[in-house]
């Protein structure tokens, strides 16, 4: 079975907010989190963030940019709501009352889509799109009803946990792909892979807040140093030589790697890893949205299509790696 990428898009919210503003409002979280680590990341972090601003929903509900990323996605491919099939919610922080309900079922309503089989699974972070994906496909391939399937993502974390260092500063964001087994130009899903470390789940939490109050996300510095930081690449390595050498291709086959946005430190990083030459490095637009969890991946290959650069025949590499912890790439062939 042939399943293509035939339809992405995002959406963002107006509001502007500046890294320092946020850190100058954090500052006690910020403090703490950098306080825990050794003196060398504490300066990579400050000097290499790369992030200068974000989007912020305010009092907006992150639902609506799911809503309108998901049409704009759908419009792309030239699929009305009803011929949706699947739908797989792969949200990991949509706002304090996405997180306890679903968002697939009531997208499912908006968009008409009244026959899909609607998914939703939480705290997948940056490596969800590829679960997304993977669960996607996986459904498709074993029913041969669920013919196009629309993932989609929107995130914006509680009040007060924006500043997540020593990784990063999270801005909001909606995104939607569409994935279709039965036609249309995109392209062509080769292979995904995933990787999890259970024991290194407790890195990136999402908690009750002081006194049972809302939620918060919490992070472990000192764990991300020892233990997460001494692996990071070397996991990436694994699943990108398991699907290139399961495809027969070698790393300079890549045409494109589409890469997630946690700061230039780590993008920086994952170049010097691989050692990809400049003209291939991962497109981002990170100074200006920050990270946004699960959407990374999407804009940024939304915006390397938007810009004409990605040309038929050519192998692109998505990568990312999150809460769980979780490594993902998927291989696709446009």
């Amino acid at each position: 079975m042939t399943i293509r990428l035939v339809g992405s898009a995002y959406d963002l919210p107006p509001t502007v907010e500046t890294a320092a503003s946020i850190l100058d409002r954090e500052r006690e979280r910020a403090q703490a989190a950098l306080g825990a680590v050794s003196p060398a990341l504490r300066r990579r972090v400050v000097d290499e963030l790369g992030i200068e601003r974000v989007r912020i929903c305010g009092p907006m509900d992150p639902y609506e940019l799911m809503v309108r990323a998901a049409r704009a996605a759908l419009d792309e491919a030239g699929l009305a709501g009803r011929r949706v099939d699947l739908i797989v919610d792969y949200s990991t922080l949509p706002g304090e009352v996405g997180v306890s309900v679903p968002l697939a079922p009531r997208l499912a309503v908006d968009l008409g889509a009244e026959a899909s089989l609607n998914l939703s699974f939480k705290l997948g972070g940056c490596a969800g799109f590829h679960l997304a994906v993977k669960q996607a496909a996986a459904l498709m391939r074993c029913d041969g009803r669920l013919k196009v399937a629309l993932l989609v993502a929107t995130d914006s974390p509680p009040p007060g946990n924006r500043s997540l260092l020593p990784i990063t500063i999270q801005g909001d964001a909606g995104s939607a792909a569409v994935l279709r087994s039965d036609g249309g130009e995109g392209p062509e899903i080769q292979a995904t892979e995933v990787l999890t470390l259970g024991h290194l789940h407790q890195v990136i939490t999402l908690e009750r807040g002081p006194g049972g109050n809302g939620l918060e996300l919490r992070i472990d510095p000192a764990m991300v140093e020892r233990a997460v930081m001494p692996v990071y690449y070397l996991h990436f390595h694994r699943l990108v030589h398991k699907v290139l050498s399961d495809a027969n291709l070698r790393l300079s086959d890549v045409d494109h790697f589409v890469y997630s946005n946690l700061s230039r430190s780590d993008r920086e990083g994952f170049i010097r890893a691989f050692g990809i030459p400049p003209d291939k490095a991962p497109r981002t637009a990170m100074l200006d949205h920050g990270h946004t969890f699960a959407s990374d991946l999407v804009l940024n290959y939304t915006d390397l299509r938007r810009e004409g650069r990605v040309e038929r025949g050519q192998w692109l590499l998505f990568a990312s790696a999150g809460i769980g912890f979780t490594w993902g790439v998927t291989l696709a062939r446009a």
